[in-house]
């Protein structure tokens, strides 16, 4: 199947993942918003940094319950009246967020961007990807996650300008109407990938369930997730606060996001792939303990050269965390399944990430520095770190237990 542009005809698989990559970039801007409007709402409307980080920490709840649900629909209708949900959601929440005044109308918002808006694009679309480029599946979900990353940081950085020269209540505006103009019409050219064959007759399984021993390790990598996203979240939401804490003017700051999420394409595709060489478990376990490291590192940077270094080097190995855990929620998942595998362990990734953002401005408020926020995020690194190393142990136990997920897709 291919689809012709002009002369040019490309193979549809790879249309796909462009559509994919193209939609998860503004799914995942549109979440990560809250990093350049959390000091313009908070001084406007008089809110704390806890109060507005909160919303984020809704948000992402919201996010992995809707990837859930999103992620189970995308197994059994059409994926596009899915991603259009998402699509149109999204841009309405943005344009309704214009017109803020309470908390309680800020976390409502943030709650139906996350579940009806962000989650119906994220699992979904890594999963469609994956589908479409089966034989290459770290590629796939490498170059969307890509996307991912560069709407992390593009997106929010388009906004800060916004905010600069219009405010934020007319950057809301305008990022809702671009979102509708454009989501919209490249959700309506996704298109359903293939399905894989159900588990072989004779298997004590019943097709398209998970057998004990991987609910076990979807179980054990769920926690991981959680815990990664933790220390993830962290540097994530308040790296532009703490910039702007350091003196960094507002673009400057803005910027260091800008330069984490961009260094995080490049990561995304090189983790991707590597995940292809040594497993997707032995790359996830390697970004881990480099985003560990460096989460920790961030309030002692003393220099805007410092903070910029150390957001290249986060931004890089933290999408690599990231590729690759998506990578193990597809390759444990049996035929049939990955959009709910890669939906589950998605959830409780954002509830890290709710966790970390929260705790980040929670302890900031406590304590007037970043220095705790910081060095909470890293002891979840290192709790996941403790977790990859119990999966490690039991996945050297007994046979493979996924040879009805992976191989069967492929």
């Amino acid at each position: 199947m291919k689809v012709r542009f002009g002369a040019s005809a490309v193979p549809y698989p790879w249309v796909a993942v462009a559509l994919c990559t193209a939609l998860v970039a503004m799914a995942f801007g549109a979440i990560n918003n809250i990093a350049v409007f959390l000091v313009p709402l908070a001084v406007d409307l008089g809110w704390s940094r806890a109060d507005v980080s909160g919303a984020y920490a809704v948000a992402t709840v919201a996010t992995g319950l809707g990837g859930l649900l999103m992620g189970y629909f995308s197994d059994r209708v059409p994926v596009r009246g899915v991603a259009l949900c998402g699509a149109l959601v999204s841009g309405l929440s943005l344009v309704l967020l214009s017109a803020l005044e309470t908390t309680r109308e800020l976390y409502l918002l943030h709650a139906l961007l996350g579940f009806a808006g962000v989650g119906a694009i994220l699992a979904p679309l890594n999963s469609l990807a994956s589908l479409w480029l089966a034989r290459h599946p770290g590629l796939a979900i490498g170059i969307v996650s890509a996307g991912g990353a560069a709407g992390q940081g593009l997106i929010p950085y388009f906004a800060r300008q916004l905010i600069l020269s219009e405010g934020w209540r007319q950057a809301y505006l305008l990022l809702g109407l671009t979102y509708l103009l454009l989501m919209v019409p490249l959700a309506l050219c996704l298109r359903d990938a293939p399905r894989a064959a159900p588990a072989a007759a004779g298997s004590t399984v019943a097709p398209g369930a998970f057998s004990p021993r991987q609910s076990r390790v979807l179980a054990l990598l769920s926690a991981a997730a959680a815990l990664c996203c933790v220390c993830m979240a962290t540097p994530l939401v308040h790296v532009v606060t703490l910039g702007s804490d350091r003196g960094l003017a507002g673009r400057d700051a803005a910027g260091l996001l800008a330069v984490m999420m961009v260094s995080g394409m490049a990561g995304r595709i090189a983790f991707g792939r590597l995940t292809e060489r040594v497993g997707s478990l032995n790359t996830y376990i390697a970004a881990s303990a480099g985003q560990t490291l460096l989460a920790f590192m961030f309030p002692y940077a003393g220099s805007a050269t410092q903070l910029y270094a150390l957001s290249a080097l986060f931004g890089f190995v933290f999408s690599g965390a990231m590729t690759s855990f998506l990578l193990c929620a597809r390759e444990y998942a049996p035929a049939g399944k990955t959009g709910l595998s890669i939906g589950v362990v998605m959830f409780f990734a954002w509830v890290g990430m709710a966790v970390g953002a929260w705790q980040g401005g929670l302890f900031y408020d406590i304590c007037a520095n970043y220095f705790t926020s910081f060095a909470n995020a890293s002891l979840g690194g290192v709790a996941n770190l403790l977790v990859l190393a119990l999966l490690v142990v039991y996945m050297k136990r007994g046979q493979d237990p996924f040879s009805s997920g992976l191989r069967a897709a492929t």
